[in-house]
C-alpha cells in the first residue's frame, strides 16, 4: 500500500460537475443522489460518457460517493474530462466533509501531494486520521508513517506511530506489521506498553 512515500491517490474515475451553494437535504442525498449515482455508474462502466451528467446531478445533491467519483474523472482526466487537478480537489473535499472515508484518503494525499493546491502535511494528517480513525487501514499505516517521520511540519511521535502500525498490522497490513517488528526494540518498554494501550482501547466501525 506505502512502499514509497504514502499511498498513492486511490486510482478511479471521475465526472463532470461545478461545485454549488445549494445545501441539498440529507434525504435527497440518500435517496436521488443514491439513483443517479448508480444509473452514472452503469453508464460510465459502459463506456457512456453522458454518465458524467446524472453523477454531476448525484454529486451537487451532497452524495458523497458521486462528489468523490467526479474528483477521481477530474484528477484522471477520464469520461470526456479535461484533468483538472483545482476541481478534483474540491470534489474530493466536499466527499471528504460529507463523511465518507475514502474520500477522507484522498484528499489527504491530495493535500500531501499538493494535487490541485498547496501541501499541508499537518492538513493531511488531520484527515488520514479521520479516516484512520472509521476504519481504513491504508490511512492507518499512513498516519503511522507520517507520525514516524515527522513528515512535512507533522512532528515526529514514535509512540503515536507504534501505536497505529500496531491498529494497520492486526487488520492485516504486512507493512505495519514489519514496522511494529522494526520499532520495537527501538522503544522502550513504557513506550510500548502505551501504544498497545492505545491500540487495545481503539475500535472502529466496520467499512462498508
Amino acid at each position: 500500500d506505502a512502499e514509497a512515500g504514502l499511498d498513492a491517490p486511490i486510482a478511479a474515475v471521475a465526472l463532470d460537475a461545478t461545485p454549488t451553494e445549494a445545501v441539498p437535504s440529507p434525504d435527497a442525498a440518500a435517496t436521488e443522489g443514491a439513483s443517479l449515482f448508480a444509473r452514472a455508474s452503469l453508464m460510465l462502466a459502459n463506456g457512456d460518457e453522458a454518465g458524467v451528467e446524472p453523477l454531476t446531478r448525484a454529486a451537487n445533491l451532497g452524495y458523497a460517493p458521486a462528489q468523490l467519483r467526479l474528483a477521481m474523472l477530474y484528477q484522471e482526466g477520464q469520461a470526456g474530462l479535461a484533468v483538472d487537478d483545482a476541481e478534483a480537489r474540491a470534489w474530493a473535499r466536499r466527499a471528504a466533509e460529507g463523511g465518507d472515508a475514502k474520500a477522507m484518503h484522498h484528499y489527504a494525499m491530495q493535500l500531501y501531494d499538493g494535487v490541485g493546491g498547496a501541501k499541508s502535511g499537518p492538513d493531511a494528517l488531520a484527515w488520514l486520521k479521520k479516516a484512520a480513525e472509521a476504519g481504513r487501514v491504508d490511512s492507518q499505516y499512513n498516519v503511522a508513517k507520517m507520525l514516524e517521520q515527522g513528515d512535512q511540519g507533522v512532528a515526529a511521535n514514535r509512540t503515536e506511530a507504534f501505536k497505529w502500525y500496531m491498529i494497520a498490522a492486526r487488520r492485516g497490513d504486512q507493512q505495519a506489521l514489519a514496522s511494529v517488528q522494526r520499532l520495537t526494540s527501538a522503544l522502550s518498554a513504557v513506550e510500548r506498553r502505551k501504544a498497545r494501550e492505545a491500540a487495545d482501547a481503539f475500535t472502529a466501525p466496520p467499512l462498508a
